[in-house]
């Protein structure tokens, strides 16, 4: 029998975090592309990034479809830690335009470049030594791997932020986390997640 889900969050309604929302206002425009797995993945941070961004815009693309790209504006950069990509901070010298964040798996986000090529012709910046990433219940290839919302967070704080204006939005994922240990279990999080390479 399956669980009534909430129409906003769509995490079962027993563990909805749209209380734990917080609205903010961003005047860089963000568009999100989301691989179609992702958007099934019931611990997904894209979501929490368009619910709490005023001006974001979250689009489901199949990969494996002949899918056309949403209209995006000529002027996008690709927040994407390609070996061309240059730092996110000299993106302030641009002046405001939108900014694009794949969600996807790492080998899923290059078959999107591959797929889309107009999204490897965009001009791509990356984050300049981020810190280690607090989506405690994915495996990553390394510590500094981040969640999209944690990538989002990061670059708009960079470009438009005071002091931990948009970092606000990780409060929401670190309590989706903490409810979903808690639904697991201490055991099974720390065997799984924490002594997994020990």
């Amino acid at each position: 029998m399956s669980r009534e889900l909430c129409a906003a969050c769509q995490r079962p309604v027993g563990y909805c975090y749209c209380a734990d929302l917080v609205q903010l206002r961003n005047h860089w425009p963000v568009h999100i592309l989301q691989d179609q797995r992702e958007a099934s993945h019931p611990l997904g941070t894209a979501r929490i990034a368009a619910l709490s961004l005023h001006n974001c815009q979250l689009h489901t693309l199949a990969l494996d479809s002949q899918q056309v790209l949403p209209d995006l504006a000529g002027d996008a950069a690709l927040i994407y830690p390609s070996t061309r990509a240059t730092p996110v901070s000299e993106l302030k010298q641009s002046g405001v335009r939108p900014l694009i964040f794949l969600d996807a798996s790492w080998r899923r986000s290059r078959k999107m470049l591959h797929l889309w090529p107009q999204l490897g012709d965009l001009p791509h910046y990356s984050l300049h030594k981020p810190p280690a990433g607090r989506y405690r219940i994915r495996k990553a290839p390394t510590a500094e791997a981040l969640s999209t919302l944690e990538a989002i967070a990061l670059a708009l704080d960079e470009l438009e932020g005071s002091p931990e204006t948009f970092m606000s939005m990780l409060d929401t994922m670190d309590r989706m986390i903490d409810r979903q240990i808690q639904r697991m279990g201490a055991h099974t999080y720390h065997h799984n997640y924490v002594n997994k390479d020990k």
